[in-house]
């Protein structure tokens, strides 16, 4: 089962019938299985986005973090963001790595910096999408950038990605001035390209305005009317999202878990997300009509630029 799991996290293939069948296992076989085992067994629900029908697989989890969370740090972390690709994080496992004494212990292991890492994606989970959870959290001196830059697949990948002529594509539209490649924004989310936008819907230059978003988010006042602006910036970030081929899974629209949460936290950040397809992408033939493909794309959210821009 464990070796089912990694081949389909591993190849992205999103198949229900095996999915079903590995979240079964796990439920039957509960007492049987440790921490280490389950992380690997758990790992394709949340790279794939997908959430069994098995009724019991939520409750088994949380007895199985219950159980065995003291003893493997590591493993009960993995199984936890699994969960959160998924959205169902338990507060009482949130509770425990969260503690002190969880955050002592991994602090003295070898793999203390990838612990710290997803325990800072895990609390941004809980500021964005965990209103109701009044546990401990992770102190900010624990916190680290999540992922400071791209994923390892794009770096591996880069020669397929459309990245560059993308880049290439914005400059000659833009200029350089009025945009950022591969920007980290708090709380270390790394963005493909972001543009700051005026209210009026004009271009501006990157090096005129601060690029990043308060974090933790502003809350907006339930009051205001929806067409008032809800902070003292006016200016609006828009972030462009490669949607790669190896972004979803196999033979699929569903985006990979990772990718999905990406999406979801810099939404719930205030960025405005402008998605760029692969297959859309792959259409365009040539730099020119790339060029009118990205100035079709940007003009659908009103936006502009050049002299009559701003």
């Amino acid at each position: 089962m464990v070796l089912l799991a990694q081949h389909l996290a591993r190849h992205r293939l999103r198949e229900p019938q095996l999915l079903e069948a590995i979240a079964h296992f796990l439920v039957v076989q509960e007492a049987q299985l440790s921490s280490k085992v389950v992380q690997k067994l758990v790992l394709p629900f949340g790279r794939l986005n997908y959430f069994p029908r098995e009724q019991q697989f939520m409750p088994c989890l949380e007895r199985i973090l219950a159980r065995e969370a003291g003893m493997a740090p590591l493993a009960t972390v993995n199984i936890l963001m699994s969960l959160c690709q998924l959205r169902c994080l338990p507060f009482r496992a949130l509770q425990f790595v969260f503690s002190p004494g969880f955050i002592n212990h991994i602090n003295g292991t070898p793999h203390a910096l990838i612990v710290r890492r997803y325990l800072s994606l895990l609390d941004t989970a809980v500021e964005l999408e965990l209103p109701g959870y009044q546990g401990p959290r992770l102190p900010r001196k624990q916190k680290v950038p999540i992922f400071p830059q791209p994923l390892t697949t794009d770096r591996a990948r880069r020669k397929y990605s459309h990245k560059d002529i993308v880049a290439e594509g914005l400059r000659q539209l833009l200029g350089e001035e009025k945009y950022r490649q591969d920007l980290t924004v708090p709380p270390g989310y790394c963005t493909d390209f972001l543009l700051c936008v005026s209210s009026s819907g004009a271009v501006l230059p990157v090096r005129t305005q601060d690029p990043f978003l308060p974090y933790p988010p502003r809350p907006r006042p339930q009051a205001r009317a929806a067409s008032q602006p809800v902070t003292q910036d006016p200016a609006q970030r828009v972030v462009l999202m490669l949607q790669e081929r190896w972004h979803f899974c196999r033979d699929s629209r569903v985006l990979l878990g990772s990718r999905a949460l990406r999406e979801r936290h810099l939404g719930l950040l205030g960025y405005q997300l402008l998605p760029l397809p692969f297959e859309e992408l792959e259409s365009q033939r040539g730099l020119h009509q790339l060029k009118s493909y990205l100035r079709q794309k940007l003009q659908t959210l009103g936006l502009r630029w050049g002299p009559e821009g701003g």
